[in-house]
């Protein structure tokens, strides 16, 4: 399952010494999908602002 973002869903997130701001990647959702080789990953941000990343 691999699905490419459309242009009105891609976004630029800043890297600054191999580091990001994990505000960044949920400004508009609680949840982002990660594609690792032919893996489907998911992010989701709890209620309790913890991570949580599933296969």
């Amino acid at each position: 399952m691999n699905k490419k973002a459309s242009s009105a869903e891609t976004r630029q997130i800043q890297l600054t010494a191999n580091r990001l701001d994990a505000r960044d990647l949920f400004l508009s959702s609680r949840e982002i999908t990660i594609i690792h080789g032919d893996e489907t990953y998911r992010l989701r941000l709890t209620a309790q602002n913890k991570l949580i990343l599933t296969k």
